[in-house]
This record gives C-alpha cells, sequence and structure tokens, in this order.
C-alpha cells in the first residue's frame, strides 16, 4: 500500500530533523573544544554572508514560529567561518526560542568598535550584534547565561532549554579571541554581542 504524506507532515518532519541536526552539531562541536586550534583556519570573513546562510537553515522554524529576521553586516571580521557560523547558529536559535508570541524578530547587524566606546575592551575591530524582542532576561540571572548547563526561569518554561548552548558559545569565543556579552532587560529583549579583535597583521599597516 502507497502512503501520501501531506505538505503539513513533511515540513513537521523536516524542522524535526533540523533539530536533530542541531543537537547534533552541538555534540560534536562540544566534543572538540578543546582542541579548536587544530580545526580553524582565520581569515577575512564576510559575517552578512554567514548570518545569510545561518538564516536560510532556520528558515523553516523562524516560518513556523512568525518570526521575521534581518540582516545588516556591512563589516568584515578576521575568523573562522565555520566556527562562527556554529556560534551565530546558537544565537539565532537561542533568540527565536524566547522570542514574542506575535510580532517577533531577531536583528543580526554589524558595527566598527572606536576608542570612544568605554563598553568595549578593544579599541578596534567589529562589532557584532544579535537582537531580538523577546522576553528579556531577569537582571539577576544576566551575569549566568553563558555558564555551563545554566538556563534560568525563561529556560525552565520550555523542555527545548539545554543550558549549553550560550556555554559553547562562551568558550568557542574564547578560543578564537572573541569577546562575547550580553545586554537585556525582563519584558524588552535581549541583545548577545561579539566583539572581534583587529587582526594582528592589520594593526601593523
Amino acid at each position: 500500500m502507497l502512503w501520501r504524506i501531506g505538505g503539513d507532515a513533511v515540513r513537521r518532519i523536516r524542522l524535526e530533523n533540523q533539530k536533530i541536526e542541531n543537537y547534533v552539531d552541538m555534540a560534536l562541536y562540544y566534543a572538540r573544544s578543546e582542541d579548536v586550534y587544530k580545526d580553524y583556519v582565520i581569515r577575512r570573513t564576510n559575517l552578512g554572508e554567514i548570518a545569510v546562510v545561518v538564516l536560510k537553515r532556520n528558515k523553516g522554524y523562524l516560518i513556523q514560529s512568525q518570526i521575521q529576521a534581518e540582516v545588516d553586516c556591512k563589516d568584515m571580521a578576521y575568523t573562522d567561518e565555520k566556527w562562527i557560523a556554529f556560534i551565530l547558529n546558537q544565537l539565532v536559535l537561542n533568540a527565536a526560542k524566547y522570542c514574542r508570541k506575535k510580532g517577533g524578530k531577531i536583528w543580526i547587524y554589524t558595527s566598527q568598535k572606536h576608542k570612544s566606546d568605554a563598553l568595549t575592551k578593544h579599541s578596534h575591530g567589529v562589532r557584532l550584534v544579535v537582537k531580538d524582542n523577546g522576553i528579556g532576561i531577569k537582571e539577576e540571572e544576566l551575569g549566568r547565561i553563558f555558564e555551563k548547563g545554566f538556563t534560568g526561569s525563561n529556560g525552565r518554561k520550555t523542555e527545548r532549554s539545554t543550558g549549553m548552548g550560550l556555554y559553547l558559545c562562551k568558550k568557542l569565543c574564547l578560543k578564537l579571541g572573541i569577546e562575547i556579552y550580553a545586554r537585556s532587560k525582563a519584558g524588552e529583549g535581549t541583545e548577545v554581542i561579539l566583539e572581534f579583535p583587529i587582526s594582528s597583521y592589520l594593526s601593523k599597516m
């Protein structure tokens, strides 16, 4: 007997497959995170192209969740394309997970860092921001979101939270020389910022 699978069922299967793929990626990157120096190649990277690839990968999930995404990444950075794509994927998934139910939106954009910017430890380079208009993070929990296994009050509301995504992002950023931190207020959304230092080669030019 030939069974026909409807369009909705196919979409659900694809979404479940994507979730499995994301969890497998997380496990693989966690297993290799101690030896990241053996597996990365630092080169001039188009952050906008990486952002578009990540959004296309999660297109089905974002559509299902009725979340809009906007990319405005005009700046380049010196980093490893594969590792930064994984980090950005985790940040997008995390933003989508806690977006508001109606009118959810994610912004991914870059800006130049300047010496006058007191919020950065680096005097030059590029900042990559992943911003959402979601439920935000409580002030007392904001300093712990990169801890291993920490899910917080928001994470306890969803069975999909593992407390590993942001922990892995922090760990890999440290290996790659990227600073990562977050700004948020409960009910007002969250920004996660990556700060790429200028390459040592360019700093001598």
